[in-house]
């Protein structure tokens, strides 16, 4: 496929995304939460660090390309801070996002812990239309590139206890206008609907299923992530996923005693642009640091391993 063909079918893309799913995915979203919730930070009980990279639809020019990174940790005894910046860039437009985080943690004693989170930062979009316009050089509305910051607020809320979890995260809570030339896009809010729970299936082998729910009421339909992983010695994850209408995924992560986290994931795309990609790769990496200096490994029953 040519570069110029592949440069429409993201613009296209971006039309259509500005009445979809709009927000960044990730197949390994249990390892990066504060993106999509801010009441996660400081959840681990330590200062925690990871970074993403995504790769979607390998092997096509403009497909989305993705970096992530975000640390949190506790502050005082029933606070949380943290923040993340995330590139996104597909086809001729590129988001750029900071935010930071602040949670506060009520104990529920022995029925959990229950954490309210806000953020609050700015994303800054630019849509490169000189490049597309070598589709079609007289069109004027495509003449000139364009970049605009803009300020967004979100909230969430999350509730865990020893093996199982629940939270609710609207990341973006103003519905700013993206650019110039479609007239009709914006940012529309969106909903993160996630829980997971943790089973002890022996003395070397945990199973943790997961779901996360996306929804953009009235602009997509909903959308979810099916997801089980298999905990081998507290260390080695495996773990196949499904995104409806969308992907089979894989993921492989592995925890050293030292705190630091590798891991990666590959999605087979199930759509129409199966044929034209070789698929999605992800890659992760992460760094617990755990004040009481006790083994990482057996901190498995946080809502981060989800």
């Amino acid at each position: 496929m040519k570069k110029s063909f592949l440069i429409l079918i993201c613009v296209m893309a971006f039309s259509y995304v500005s009445y979809g799913q709009q927000d960044s995915e990730y197949t390994q979203y249990m390892f990066n939460k504060l993106v999509i919730n801010p009441s996660y930070a400081g959840s681990l009980d330590a200062f925690s660090t990871t970074a993403i990279y995504r790769h979607q639809w390998a092997g096509m020019d403009g497909a989305p390309r993705t970096f992530s990174i975000n640390a949190h940790a506790p502050f005082g005894e029933h606070s949380g801070i943290g923040g993340y910046i995330e590139n996104d860039k597909i086809g001729v437009h590129n988001r750029f996002s900071l935010f930071g985080s602040y949670a506060y943690r009520l104990d529920l004693g022995n029925a959990g812990q229950l954490s309210l989170g806000l953020q609050a930062g700015v994303q800054h979009y630019r849509s490169n239309w000189t490049e597309a316009n070598a589709l079609d050089p007289d069109d004027i509305v495509l003449a000139d590139d364009y970049s605009k910051l803009m300020p967004n607020f979100g909230l969430g809320a999350l509730y865990y206890a020893d093996n199982y979890y629940i939270g609710l995260g609207i990341p973006h809570l103003i519905n700013n206008k993206l650019d110039n030339v479609t007239k009709e896009a914006h940012q529309f809010r969106h909903y993160f609907l996630g829980g997971g729970m943790m089973f002890d299936a022996g003395t070397n082998l945990k199973i943790l299923p997961s779901v996360l729910l996306k929804s953009v009421p009235g602009r997509a339909p909903l959308e979810a992530d099916l997801n089980i992983h298999f905990l081998l010695r507290d260390a080695l994850w495996l773990g196949v996923g499904y995104r409806t209408a969308d992907a089979l995924a894989f993921l492989l992560e592995y925890q050293f005693v030292n705190g630091l986290r590798l891991g990666y994931a590959y999605d087979l795309t199930l759509t129409k642009l199966g044929p034209f990609n070789s698929g999605t790769h992800e890659v992760m990496l992460g760094w617990d640091i755990f004040s009481d200096g006790s083994n990482p490994s057996r901190k498995i029953i946080s809502p981060r391993f989800f």
